[in-house]
């Protein structure tokens, strides 16, 4: 025998061919034509023997799981707790009937894949739901997030320090980043409560403000007012003084016209002489007499309008003077009335201010929100000191 004979005679005996024939089977892709026409063969197989109600099967237990086993229902979820056990190994069960038709790699892909890809978001809120809420039941661990922390800011003041540690110490944020949170929610809180206060403290502000305002209004317009009746009072004043003044000049004048007649009628007669007697008509003695007599009557007049005059320059500054007084107390009761009800104004916006200066509240809430980070950041063993 040939050695060509013998190496064609142990290939047949061995069941296996060359090395190199697999490598060209494998470069020329023989191997996977090979392996796809198989894979192909077993779904027709698959296909045409079980169906598509093999495939249905699969979901009808999560629709019915009493098709395994009755079972109440419990009332909080749709699924009794063994029905989950059963329906896992039903789906186990189904993933090794479909590795037996179509290998172990297709049938565990085929079932154990879909169900955690495709099947994931449609058993999210009742499958793993149920088994979510039953989990949780005994040992549920979600730990808070940063809303928990603002949401405790807000209240920081009526919780006790180590229940809040024990709340914000599994937050996955950093220190100072719930420490960011705790101080927002303090914000809000303190936002809400001093918002009262601030509008009233406002609105009295306001109301000063308006009481003080209206009476300078008002005593503006009564200014323009009274100036016009100044105005036209003085005017009749003065006429009425004027006329006073003429009326007694004039009889002044008169009389002092009439005495200058007289004067110059005697000056006249005392100067011509009588015909008959060859003698001045009036005397000297007689002519000294008459000077005398209206000398007196001029002083007399003079006199009169010196009076005249005092009595014009009294009523004037009487007058003035009234005046002026009534102008200062109007304004006097106004500047009064104003300090007044400033005083009681400022007083009770005072007595706010202080009531929100003393309040304890943003003093109590920095300190407990300080030390809630000085615990949080001994845990970590970072965080920056605020101190």
């Amino acid at each position: 025998m040939s050695e060509v004979d013998k190496a064609v005679l142990s290939v047949f005996k061995s069941g296996r061919l060359p090395q190199i024939f697999e490598e060209i089977a494998d470069f020329l892709g023989a191997k996977d034509v090979g392996e796809a026409l198989s894979r192909y063969a077993r779904l027709f197989i698959l296909e045409k023997t079980v169906g598509e109600k093999w495939l249905r099967d699969i979901f009808s237990v999560f629709e019915n799981p009493n098709k395994i086993v009755q079972l109440p229902i419990p009332k909080a979820i749709p699924y009794h707790p063994k029905h989950i056990a059963l329906i896992f190994f039903a789906t186990l069960k189904k993933t090794i009937e479909s590795s037996a038709y179509l290998g172990e790699e297709i049938g565990s892909e085929c079932i154990s894949e879909m169900m955690s890809e495709g099947m994931s978001s449609a058993l999210e809120s009742n499958y793993n739901a149920s088994l979510q809420t039953i989990l949780n039941v005994w040992k549920g661990s979600l730990p808070p997030d940063l809303s928990v922390a603002q949401a405790m800011g807000m209240r920081i003041d009526h919780i006790e320090t180590k229940y809040a540690t024990s709340i914000l110490a599994p937050t996955s944020a950093l220190p100072y980043t719930i420490l960011e949170a705790l101080i927002q929610g303090a914000y809000n809180r303190l936002s809400q409560l001093y918002t009262g206060l601030d509008n009233s403290v406002s609105n009295t502000l306001t109301i000063k403000n308006t009481y003080i305002t209206s009476p300078l209004t008002a005593f503006g317009e009564f200014i323009t007012l009274l100036v016009n009746t100044l105005v036209f009072d003085a005017q009749y004043f003065i006429e009425r003084v004027e006329n006073y003044i003429n009326t007694a000049c004039s009889i002044i004048l008169e009389r002092l016209t009439a005495r200058l007649d007289d004067l110059e009628a005697t000056q006249n007669r005392h100067n011509t002489t009588d015909p008959a007697t060859g003698g001045k008509i009036i005397d000297d003695e007689t002519y000294e007499s008459m000077l005398t007599e209206i000398k007196a009557d001029v002083d007399a007049l003079s006199d009169v309008f010196n009076e005249i005059k005092q009595e014009v320059d009294q009523l004037i500054n009487d007058y003035v003077t009234e005046f002026g007084n009534s102008i200062d107390d109007i304004v006097d009761t106004i500047i009064n009335y104003m300090n007044k009800f400033e005083d009681c104004a400022n007083t009770l916006i005072n007595k706010q201010a202080d009531v929100v200066n003393s309040l304890p509240l943003p003093s109590n809430i920095k300190n407990k929100i300080k030390e809630l980070y000085e615990r949080i950041r001994a845990y970590r063993q970072c965080g920056f000191d605020y101190k």
